[in-house]
C-alpha cells in the first residue's frame, strides 16, 4: 500500500506543524504544507494529494475561496477536503458543506479524532 499524501493549507505555522507531526508520525501519511490560500491551490494542483486539510481564516484568499476554486477545477474537484478551523459557528459549517467540504472540524483538534475522521473520509472515497 502506498503512503497517502495530504496537503495542509494553514497560515498558522504552529498549527500546521502540529498537524503535520500527528499525520506523519501517528498516521503514516506524507504531508506537505502551504502557508496561504494561493500557495495551497498551487501545491494541490501540482501534487494532486489524496486529501486536503484547509483552514478558513487566512490572509489573501480565505479557505472558502480555496475550496471553491479546488472544487471547480476538474483536476482537483474529486480530492476530499477537510476544513479545520477555529470558526465554530453553524453558518461557516453550512457554507463549507455547500461548497462540498467532506468534513468540518473545529480547532483545537484532538489527534485521535483527526486520524479517525481522515480514515473515514478515505474509506468513503475508496482511497
Amino acid at each position: 500500500m502506498t503512503e497517502k499524501a495530504i496537503v495542509i493549507i494553514d497560515d498558522d505555522e504552529n498549527v500546521a506543524g502540529a498537524l503535520k507531526r500527528v499525520l506523519e508520525i501517528t498516521g503514516g501519511y506524507r504531508v506537505s504544507i502551504a502557508a496561504n490560500g494561493k500557495a495551497g491551490i498551487k501545491l494541490v494542483r501540482k501534487t494532486l494529494p489524496d486529501l486536503v486539510l484547509l483552514d478558513i481564516i487566512m490572509p489573501g484568499i480565505d479557505g472558502f475561496e480555496v475550496l471553491k476554486r479546488l472544487k471547480s477545477d476538474t483536476r482537483t474537484m474529486s480530492i476530499p477536503v477537510v476544513m479545520v478551523s477555529s470558526e465554530a459557528d453553524e453558518e461557516s459549517k453550512i457554507r463549507g458543506a455547500r461548497l462540498y467540504t467532506d468534513l468540518y472540524l473545529t480547532k483545537p483538534v484532538v489527534p485521535e479524532e483527526l486520524l479517525t475522521r481522515i480514515a473515514q473520509v478515505f474509506k468513503r472515497h475508496n482511497i
